[in-house]
């Protein structure tokens, strides 16, 4: 149930209005446009004056806002980088290019990374006496970026729809975004949102593998439950916001409460290799991003930045759903996405985030 939010100006119809809620604790109020080139302009690197130089890896959302905002504010300067974000399509293509040296650090889902921890990112060989062979590099995790609150990720369906609980999505085509992680096999979870979905609805009862899951491009969504093509889709912001304004769409479930309440989705990564190579980098990088997620509890400095970029209208940003940005790294938080991964089968062997973890 959606609370009903006081805006004179607001639209009006099916759909319920959203409350603007504050910060998850030890965050601050953002936007989750999942999946949108929101903030990055075009595919160019874009960089920032100061000192060292490094290149991040992101894929625009504002999940990752306070990386842009680093930039915009002169952050990074403050704490002696240049910074040249580069911009990419995919989580897999961030993967690789961290694993291949193209990029320094990268902003990106912890599905994508943490499936990767063990194949483009192995530990480093061993050889006969069991000494380490030089060239093998680690993942390992600068920082939490973007943490997850009600309603930043739901399941759908069309008001004349007979599905109204979550059990009668079973033997239904659900259409979800891109995967996002290379998985074992098509039975386990491929994406973030596939992930805390399939959570909630095992924690609930309801059979995951019953159901048809449909990878699809995210603009396409919506389009898919229009046509009737899919009889319920999995979306986060702004589809999510579009699929009710555009076609009064409904929610089945809350893919981001009871057992995935505020799971964090995103976070900065970057190498083993990078990280002893260049330590100060890293934490002048840390202390620009938490300085930045502290700015970002100004929900008019983040909402004037979505509405300029992905052509969401002053009328319309208040609606949308609101996440968190941490403001420190709690390894237990990053902890339960490693475990989730497990359990559900995206990770083959358990992921222990203390060995990864970065801690300014």
């Amino acid at each position: 149930m959606r609370h009903v939010l006081a805006l004179a100006d607001a639209p009006q119809g099916p759909r319920m209005l959203r409350l603007i809620r504050p910060a998850a604790t030890g965050g601050a109020a953002v936007l989750l446009l999942a999946g949108c080139g929101a903030l990055g302009g075009g595919s160019n690197g874009i960089s920032s004056s100061g000192g060292a130089t490094i290149t991040v890896a992101a894929v625009p959302s504002v999940g990752d806002a306070p990386l842009y905002l680093a930039r915009s504010d002169g952050l990074f300067a403050q704490h002696g980088l240049t910074v040249r974000i580069k911009n990419y399509p995919s989580v897999k293509a961030e993967v690789e290019a961290l694993g291949n040296g193209q990029a320094d650090i990268a902003a990106g889902d912890y599905t994508g990374f943490f499936a990767a921890a063990g194949t483009t990112f192995a530990p480093p060989a061993k050889g006969s006496k069991n000494e380490s062979i030089p060239g093998g590099t680690t993942l390992r995790v600068v920082g939490d970026g973007y943490d997850a609150a009600d309603n930043v990720m739901e399941v759908l369906t069309l008001p004349s729809s007979k599905i109204t609980s979550a059990q009668q999505l079973q033997n239904m085509n659900v259409y979800t975004p891109p995967a996002q992680a290379a998985v074992p096999n098509s039975h386990v979870p491929y994406n973030m949102e596939t992930l805390a979905t399939q959570t909630v609805l095992r924690n609930d009862g309801v059979s995951v593998t019953s159901i048809h899951w449909k990878p699809a491009p995210a603009g396409q969504l919506v389009k898919a439950l229009q046509d009737k093509k899919a009889s319920a889709i999995l979306v986060g912001e702004p589809y999510l916001f579009q699929a009710e304004k555009q076609l009064g769409a409904v929610p089945v479930l809350d893919s981001a409460a009871g057992v995935t309440s505020g799971l964090p989705l995103l976070g900065y990564f970057t190498t083993s290799a990078y990280a002893s190579a260049h330590a100060d980098s890293v934490r002048a990088f840390q202390a620009a991003i938490t300085a930045a997620q502290t700015r970002a509890a100004s929900r008019g400095q983040i909402q004037s930045m979505f509405t300029r970029a992905a052509g969401v209208t002053p009328q319309d940003a208040p609606l949308i759903a609101l996440g968190s940005y941490p403001t420190f790294f709690s390894i237990g938080q990053v902890q339960r996405v490693a475990d989730l991964m497990f359990d559900a089968g995206m990770l083959t062997s358990k992921l222990d985030v203390r060995e990864l973890a970065l801690q300014p």
